[in-house]
């Protein structure tokens, strides 16, 4: 009897502890944030880096070479139509000029002296005194003359395009975006002195990473914005590379054009923002995700009892507005939001906006 009553004693007190287990104020009513989940669209926003670049550039370079005695450019630099670029040593190229200006003179005298020669040949005849063949060796003396008048002319234009090209001169209005000699360097025919881009529309160039929704940059709308600050412009993607690159991204290109491709100088850099709208998708607030051991879930409320339970949830994605819920959920659900994290399975809850 007295071994029984020692036992008897021994599981007493044994229960005190195991109602010690359990939650402080388990029995009452906990007041929560309960909301009813509905399908809604979403929206995703990526912020990304990238550079201004001209959408057409090309260079610019001497048509004969020489050596160069001036670049009177700097990288990024606005030039006007005619405005100097460069210049080469004209030394040759005007000496050159003078002897065939020369040349041209010495035969338009020639072709003076043949245009009288045959003329008079043509009037002694009429007069009865001059013969058939002394004009006809006058006219084809007058039309060698003619020609080798032409031919100088024609070496004299050439000589004064080569003097004019010892000047390198813009040919539109443009800007520098590359310089790429220096006065003493002796540059051969066709050789880039600097690189020019026009003043026309402009493209902000971006790398996007491989992502699912890739394909819609096409055609969206970015917000553009320097770097450091600054008036900005919208703008929309207008191209994506083919193929990703190395990195695991793919080039987009956002057009700037007008008056706002003005406000960005070529490769300056911009931030770009843009915002994509995503299908019709069940979202929880971010207080409503707790995790078990076998990954993410929430609260639910029963719409009988009013007790909660863990129910497992499959992630889709995450955006400003919530955590987009791919299973797990139906519409319509109720899931506690605010205060889930003083629950525990089976607990009754109340609305907090009806808590007394």
């Amino acid at each position: 009897m007295l071994i029984t009553s020692l036992r008897g004693i021994r599981i007493l007190g044994a229960l005190p502890l195991l109602f010690a287990s359990a939650p402080a104020g388990a029995d009452q009513r906990l007041s929560v944030e309960i909301l009813r989940i509905e399908a809604r669209p979403s929206e995703i926003t990526y912020t990304l880096t990238g550079t201004v670049q001209a959408v057409d550039d090309y260079p610019a370079s001497f048509r004969d070479g020489g050596r160069i005695i001036e670049v009177a450019v700097e990288t990024g630099d606005a030039l006007e139509r005619d405005d100097v670029i460069a210049r080469v040593d004209a030394t040759e190229a005007e000496a050159r000029l003078r002897s065939a200006e020369a040349a041209l003179q010495a035969a338009e005298a020639a072709l003076v002296q043949a245009r009288q020669a045959r003329d008079r040949a043509a009037n002694l005849l009429d007069e009865g005194n001059g013969t058939q063949s002394d004009l006809d060796a006058a006219v084809q003396a007058f039309l060698s003359a003619r020609s080798d008048r032409d031919q100088a002319a024609a070496r004299r234009a050439v000589a004064r395009r080569a003097a004019e090209d010892t000047v390198l001169r813009a040919i539109e209005p443009s800007i520098v975006i590359r310089r790429s000699a220096e006065p003493g360097q002796v540059v051969p025919a066709g050789q880039a002195v600097v690189t020019l881009a026009n003043r026309g529309p402009r493209d902000a160039v971006f790398q996007v990473p491989d992502i699912p929704e890739l394909d819609a940059f096409l055609g969206s709308d970015v917000r553009l914005s320097p770097l450091g600050g600054g008036r900005g412009c919208d703008a929309a993607v207008t191209e994506l590379a083919p193929v990703v690159s190395g990195n695991g991204t793919v080039q987009a290109k956002v057009r700037i054009e007008g008056e706002a491709a003005g406000r960005f100088s070529i490769g300056q850099p911009v931030v770009g923002i843009v915002t994509l709208g995503r299908p019709t998708a069940l979202v929880v607030p971010w207080t409503a995700l707790t995790a078990t051991a076998d990954g993410p879930a929430v609260w639910t409320v029963g719409a009988e009892d009013n007790r909660v339970r863990l129910t497992p949830v499959t992630i889709d994605g995450y955006s400003d507005s919530g955590i987009r819920i791919a299973e797990g959920l139906s519409e319509g659900a109720a899931v506690v939001g605010a205060g889930s994290q003083y629950l525990f399975p089976g607990r009754e809850v109340r609305p907090l906006e009806t808590a007394k």
